[in-house]
């Protein structure tokens, strides 16, 4: 049985579920939150020594870092998603590399700053923040201008790389980030939130937030 470590907040969670709904596997989301301490019980460090979710267990084979995790996932199920092909797989790696580190570090300085630091009652980063919305701004351009020419990221056919950046932006409305500006990036976030492998988790990801966090203040 496959065991995934972690909460639905986390976008980076929810990246491993879509994988999973894509391939069709069955696993068992075991509710683990970095809040409330506890990625850092000596059990759950074993599973993952850095003490972050998304953490899974392969019939007790452990796995941390969400990209690592959906690659794996995506090899031992030999599908197309992570294609076999050398040259076809780099252009998925890039891509992935490139949403992770580039739109992913913009995503999480402004998720923390306008999101998470007053819920957590900490002070906001004012530098941060904007080094994030600036962040942004340069690259999402870059996503934008590669789908005007593909109908996925990587080219013709949908692969890991488009389950990585639609779990990266998954924030955006909730952070105060429009997309309304990247007419190719919002055609293609649309169409694959009508996806089976998203809707499993829920219809919107904002909305499932919001209602969860008037759920907690109500």
């Amino acid at each position: 049985m496959i065991k995934l470590y972690g909460i639905p907040l986390s976008n980076n969670v929810n990246k491993v579920r879509y994988c999973l709904n894509c391939l069709g596997l069955e696993y068992e989301l075991i509710p683990t939150n970095p809040i409330q301490g506890e990625t850092q019980t000596e059990s759950f460090l074993k599973i993952n020594p850095v003490g972050k979710i998304p953490a899974l267990e392969d019939n007790g084979f452990p796995i941390f870092e969400s990209n690592a995790i959906i690659k794996y996932l995506a090899s031992k199920s030999n599908s197309p998603i992570y294609p076999q092909d050398l040259k076809q797989r780099v252009v998925v790696d890039e891509w992935m590399d490139f949403a992770s580190i580039h739109i992913g570090n913009g995503i999480t300085r402004v998720m923390f700053n306008r999101l998470m630091a007053p819920m957590m009652g900490k002070e906001v980063d004012e530098n941060s923040l904007q080094a994030g919305l600036e962040f942004l701004a340069k690259y999402l351009p870059v996503c934008d201008k590669q789908l005007a020419k593909n109908k996925y990221l990587a080219g013709a056919n949908f692969t890991l790389t488009d389950i990585n950046l639609l779990a990266v932006i998954d924030p955006c409305e909730l952070i105060q980030v429009p997309l309304t500006s990247y007419p190719n990036l919002t055609k293609w976030r649309n169409n694959l939130k009508a996806q089976a492998f998203y809707q499993k988790c829920y219809k919107d990801y904002g909305q499932f937030v919001q209602e969860m966090m008037s759920a907690k203040t109500a």
